[in-house]
């Protein structure tokens, strides 16, 4: 088709049937990952037949079925370019189950397409759009393979799970006829990463590859087959597709194959296009005369000017075969890694030998030589004349992990067909140590001596040892002492801090570099400690206290002889604390550590009661299984001050003065004071909305609450009150009545601070809802708050934002059929 220019030319130019000079299909294969099928997965190659690079931006390839009418499988190419003479490949299709991996694609479409493995069509179109006829004006390039319906002329033949679509000359040619142009053959994808060709370039010179170069076959009778061994044969830009390459053997005495079974002086391989994947050919030896004999193997075809030659050699023995018997090797059974052990030997014995070097190994972890002394390599190489032969090989084991070493010495050479293999048996071990659990001694209810020996020090030095110890029987995790005092293979730890009465189990360890070994467990239990012997001195009579008052400290002093080690516990005790210090800190329950034997000490005792009664009781001293009382008596008692309600003082509308006097003060000053109001004449006292004071005269006992947001014309009811030791008492009840609101709107405390409360009222209302609004200096609204009333008036207090800027606004307050306004300096 024509060479691409602009995109108003691409509608023009580009139709089906014409030949493209820019981008071609020039391989398709549809059989990807079916049964038998050489690659996993279905693909497109495309190749760029002119001089300049061509971009795929806004292209795409489409797929339909042989005798389908809808391109239904559409793939968007990616936007980039080919180069001249480049190659691109896309893999249509998900990866199946058959078939090796495609060389990496330069894309992966998506979504997939699954092309039909014999018959269909493929197309590379421009744009991105599915196509609606065949052939269409879309169509760049277009491919028919098998019983396609539509094509450029002629479809290819049908492919097949071994079968690709290749467009000739390297995917140049470009008659507009499918059939012409393409050639049926082994699927060989080609990648951006394959060489380029340029199309209409110079020719390209066929070349055939051979690897490897030689072969040889080493000593075989005469008259008698070598095994097969085989060269790798591959070609490419071959001519005459399809046709043959031919193999032919330079003498009677080697034998060529193109399968392995059927055997002459001369073998073909066929080939079906101008590149030819790398083929086995297999040569074997059947020498004809005794000695030395080379040969060749010539490859000629394809339009090779000069013939591919791999060399063969070989030497043809006389009847009597060579022979090496060898006695066995003793095993060297486990053995710790980087240790040599041995060396032991065996004896080769060898008839009817060439004069070729007998070679003995190598195999890994083990050392040859031909004299116990050595020296010991990983292999050996002996010269000898032919014929006769013996020789005592001596071995050296040296295991450097931890593994099984075990295998089989090989013997080659002296003209052998068949290797002798002589067993090596040996593993690499890196034990660790073994060891005896020793009985307990001294042992005490707290203490006890332990003993552990170690009887095997294993593949390394050890680097600790110790004892292990739990409660638990055949326990894997328990406390771990280490000992330092071994002597010779014994060694002893000393346990403290044990629980009386207890059943200990332990075991001995040690380490080394190929882990811990352990003894075996054994068990040991504790004694039954002595009672622990407590005196104490008399707690005083702390008497009456006020309630929430702590009196003291009073003291005792506490003497506790035969202790373990553990802890001496005092308290706890209702409404008395501990210290061991008069002016520390004290705490309901005083926990005492101590050491095993005596203990002897001042406690300290406060009382602070929280209810009205008798605190009498004792105060335990617990020291392990022992306990003893130590009596103590007090008691809570409390008297509250009086509260008398005196006068009251009404403000304004909304606020007003309330007085009162605390009398008496028995237990503890009056700490908490004030008046407790109410709408309700004779509400119960505590029912109320209670307003702390803090200003009472220390002398006479007067103190004042002010009582804000109350409600204007409004009857209220309050008493004064004070609490003190937790109890609150309550004068008698007055009242007084709140002024009525001024008529219309009144701000109160005008200018306002932005940041701050507006307070604000208005009389002579209907309920529902208005708005307050506060239009500035320009007319504009600058701030607006909702107010739903169910009274005839308003006592509203408004924040007036911080972001306001200062000046005068008119606070209007608006509803449907009402608006009042004043101004109002914000600042």
């Amino acid at each position: 088709m024509k060479k691409i220019f602009t995109f108003l030319l691409l509608l023009s130019t580009y139709f089906a049937g014409a030949q493209s000079t820019t981008l071609v299909i020039s391989q398709v294969y549809g059989a990807g990952g079916n049964g038998g099928a050489v690659f996993n997965a279905d693909y497109v190659e495309l190749h760029n037949i002119s001089a300049v690079p061509q971009s795929l931006d806004g292209l795409s390839l489409q797929y339909s079925s042989a005798t389908g009418t809808v391109w239904s499988g559409i793939f968007p190419l990616p936007a980039v370019s080919i180069p001249a003479g480049g190659y691109y490949l896309v893999q249509m299709s998900a990866t199946g189950a058959n078939g090796v991996a495609l060389p990496t694609p330069d894309a992966v479409a998506n979504p997939t397409i699954a092309m039909a493995a014999a018959n269909g069509k493929v197309a590379l179109a421009n744009g991105i759009v599915a196509m609606t006829a065949c052939p269409d004006a879309a169509m760049i390039d277009f491919v028919g393979y098998g019983t396609a319906s539509c094509s450029e002329t002629t479809p290819t033949a049908a492919l097949s799970s071994t079968l690709a679509a290749f467009r000739n000359t390297n995917g140049c040619d470009d008659t507009n006829d499918n059939s012409a142009d393409f050639t049926v053959a082994a699927p060989a994808p080609r990648t951006s990463a394959s060489p380029a060709v340029t199309c209409g370039g110079s020719t390209p010179t066929p070349s055939l590859t051979a690897a490897p170069t030689s072969l040889s076959f080493g000593n075989i009778i005469v008259g008698t087959n070598s095994p097969s061994s085989t060269f790798s044969l591959s070609g490419t830009d071959l001519t005459g597709a399809p046709d043959i390459i031919t193999i032919t053997a330079s003498s009677a005495d080697y034998q060529v194959s193109s399968d392995d079974a059927t055997w002459g002086s001369s073998a073909t391989v066929a080939y079906t296009s101008a590149t030819l994947t790398a083929t086995n050919v297999y040569v074997r030896f059947t020498p004809q005369s005794t000695g030395a004999i080379s040969g060749q193997a010539t490859i000629t075809g394809g339009g090779v000017t000069t013939a591919v030659v791999v060399n063969l050699d070989g030497t043809g023995l006389a009847a009597g075969l060579p022979n090496i018997t060898a006695t066995s090797l003793s095993a060297f059974g486990p053995t710790c890694i980087n240790q040599t052990v041995g060396p032991v030997s065996f004896d080769l014995t060898g008839t009817n030998l060439t004069t070729a070097d007998v070679t003995v190994g190598p195999l890994t972890g083990y050392e040859f030589a031909t004299t116990a002394a050595g020296p010991f390599t990983p292999s050996l190489t002996l010269t000898q004349p032919g014929g006769a032969f013996s020789q005592t090989v001596h071995v050296r084991f040296i295991p450097t992990a931890v593994q099984s070493y075990s295998g089989d010495i090989v013997i080659n050479g002296g003209g052998l067909t068949t290797a002798v293999n002589i067993a090596a048996s040996g593993s690499g071990v890196d034990n660790a140590p073994s060891l005896t659990t020793g009985a307990a001694s001294a042992v005490t209810s707290t203490s006890a001596t332990l003993a552990g020996t170690i009887t095997s020090i294993g593949c390394s030095a050890h680097t600790a040892y110790g004892i292990e110890y739990s409660t638990t029987s055949g326990f894997t995790s328990g406390t771990v002492v280490p000992s330092t005092n071994i002597a010779g293979n014994d060694f002893t730890v000393d346990l403290s801090s044990l629980t009386p009465s207890t059943t200990y189990y332990y075991k001995s360890y040690a380490t080394n570099a190929g882990g811990t070994g352990y003894g075996s467990e054994r068990s040991f239990t504790t004694s039954a400690p002595p009672a622990a012997n407590i005196t104490v001195t008399a707690l005083s009579d702390f008497g009456s206290v006020c309630l929430n008052t702590t009196a003291g400290p009073n003291s005792f002093d506490l003497t506790v002889t035969n202790l373990t080690s553990g802890d001496i516990t005092i308290g706890p005790l209702d409404g008395f604390t501990f210290s061991e210090t008069e002016t520390g800190t004290y705490s309901t329950q005083l926990v005492l550590t101590t050491t095993a034997g005596a203990y002897t000490g001042t406690i300290y005792v406060n009382f602070m009661p929280e209810v009205i009664g008798s605190y009498n009781g004792n105060i335990n001293i617990v020291a392990g299984p022992t306990t003893q009382p130590v009596p103590v008596t007090g008691s809570g008692s409390a008297s509250g001050a009086t509260a008398t309600t005196t006068d009251s003082l009404v403000v304004n509308h909304h606020e007003a003065v309330l007085s009162g006097i605390i009398t008496g003060n028995t237990c503890g000053g009056s700490n908490i004071y004030g008046i407790e109001y109410s709408s309700i004449e004779g509400f119960i006292p505590g029912s109320g909305t209670k307003v702390a004071s803090n200003n009472i005269d220390p002398v006479s006992g007067v103190f004042s609450s002010n009582v804000t947001g109350l409600v204007q014309n409004t009857r209220y009811y309050f008493r004064a009150y004070t609490t003190s030791a937790g109890i609150t008492t309550y004068g008698d009840q007055l009242s007084f009545t709140t002024k009525p609101l001024v008529s219309g709107l009144v701000i109160y405390g005008n200018p306002v601070v932005r940041g701050t409360a507006l307070h604000y009222s208005l009389t002579n209302m209907r309920t529902g809802h208005y708005t307050v609004r506060f239009i500035n200096s320009l007319g504009q609204p600058a701030f607006q708050h909702d107010v739903i009333i169910q009274v005839p008036f308003i006592d509203d207090h408004i924040m007036i934002p911080a972001y306001m800027a200062a000046g005068v606004y008119t606070m209007q307050i608006i509803n449907d059929n009402f608006k009042i306004e004043r101004q109002v300096l914000i600042q």
